[in-house]
């Protein structure tokens, strides 16, 4: 349930000025992440013009406070959903599923194979927070490739790749920002890499909207990136092989408690002040079982999967995530190792395999403010624990050229983070 306290009038005047802006910019890059509290300015990739990044940190593992606001304002008309319903039947677990073209990613056992062999997916995202020139990121595929085969990577993590603001009816499917998307997947394809294709981009911009994308209804939204067409490849996104698999929306904030004035990871944002978006635990397991259904009455062979989830170290998270890991059409459990979530990684990889499931760390990062030195005991720590718990996959938060004490990025530039980073992944 979303609420505003804004009338009608002033929600529909408002909606309708940021799709205008939203026109004339085209494509714009997405902020990063707040949770993970990547602190620098990020650049409009059309205009150039400086956008202020979200600050607000989780690495403590909690959450950020919440500003006081109305408890009566009015839910979105838009925020609704069904109720949760049966997809189509899974069969037992196979090597490579119907349909899977050879080199593709499946789940075997409690690992991840690629052409029937075990594999173990090492990567990062690689959002750009505004570089220009653009060295690595969206606009420099190329670029990209190099960094990241120079850090001894394989999978490249596509997320942030559109703004979370402006119409949520319009903005997610515009075709500037999806041929950025072709031409990456086309690359990394073409380097004899994977990606992991994150559509969190789509829940923020509901947030934004004041609509709980946690009732909300993504069936078109699916459908759309399933049967999206490379334009470089002209492969189908829901059989590409490049594709490792698709992450819904990791790190939902905890359930059954208002969120007032802040954006969907958690940081307070003024446009937010009189929204409220609040769901129940059985909402946002619902929320997850009608997405990955959607995706499976695609007849996609590429895998889907939740996305990290973080916060369930928490006793009052409200998110139960043994029920949605145990999903049908969730071959793996991803979450992410911030805060106490690096403890708790553990508890999670004992549960998964028990039940036959592999798991992997979507995300994990520290700030450069930390120290080169530092960060690399940091990084060369995360890999160890995971390796230790069986990860198939470990991704880190960011791959980029940025040097500055609230960056994320990891490249030649941080050296003995970077040569930690390749040598964890020889």
């Amino acid at each position: 349930m979303a609420k505003w306290r804004l009338g009608p009038t002033q929600r529909l005047a408002a909606l309708a000025l940021s799709t205008i802006v939203a026109v004339v910019l085209g494509v714009a890059f997405a902020l990063s992440p707040a949770s993970l509290g990547r602190g620098h300015v990020d650049l409009d990739s059309a205009s150039g013009t400086p956008i202020p990044a979200d600050a607000a940190s989780h690495r403590g593992g909690g959450h950020v406070p919440l500003p006081g606001a109305s408890a009566t304002a009015r839910p979105h008309p838009k925020a609704t959903a069904p109720a949760a319903t049966p997809g189509p039947p899974d069969g037992p677990v196979v090597v490579l599923q119907p349909g899977q073209a050879p080199g593709g990613v499946t789940v075997c056992g409690t690992q991840l194979c690629s052409g029937g062999s075990p594999i173990q997916l090492d990567g990062a995202s690689i959002y750009n927070p505004g570089l220009r020139p653009e060295q690595s990121g969206y606009l420099n595929p190329a670029g990209t490739i190099q960094l990241a085969q120079e850090a001894h990577l394989n999978t490249l993590r596509i997320i942030n790749f559109y703004t979370k603001h402006g119409d949520p009816a319009t903005v997610p499917y515009l075709e500037s920002n999806w041929v950025l998307v072709d031409r990456m997947i086309a690359a990394a394809g073409a380097a004899g890499m994977h990606v992991d294709l994150g559509l969190g981009d789509y829940r923020n911009i509901l947030w934004e909207s004041c609509i709980d994308p946690y009732t909300a209804d993504w069936t078109h939204f699916v459908d759309f990136v399933a049967n999206r067409r490379n334009t470089v490849t002209g492969a189908l996104y829901k059989d590409d092989p490049t594709i490792a698999f698709v992450s819904i929306a990791g790190e939902p904030l905890q359930a059954n408690k208002p969120h007032t004035g802040v954006n969907a990871t958690g940081s307070p944002d003024p446009n937010l002040a009189n929204c409220t978006v609040e769901y129940t635990t059985q909402q946002l397991t619902d929320f997850y079982i009608n997405t990955e259904n959607a995706w499976a009455a695609t007849g996609a062979s590429v895998m889907i999967n939740t996305g990290g989830l973080g916060y369930i170290n928490e006793s009052d998270s409200g998110i139960d995530w043994k029920t949605i890991y145990a999903l049908p059409h969730n071959p793996f459990c991803a979450f992410k190792t911030y805060g106490g979530m690096f403890a708790f990684a553990p508890t999670v990889a004992a549960y998964c395999h028990s039940i036959g499931k592999p798991v992997l760390d979507e995300e994990f990062g520290y700030e450069q403010s930390n120290g080169d030195a530092q960060r690399a005991t940091e990084f060369a720590n995360q890999y160890s624990e995971m390796r230790s718990i069986g990860a198939a996959g470990v991704f880190f938060w960011n791959l980029g050229y940025q040097v500055a004490s609230t960056s994320y990025e990891v490249s030649p530039l941080t050296p003995l983070t970077f040569a930690a980073v390749q040598a964890a992944n020889p």
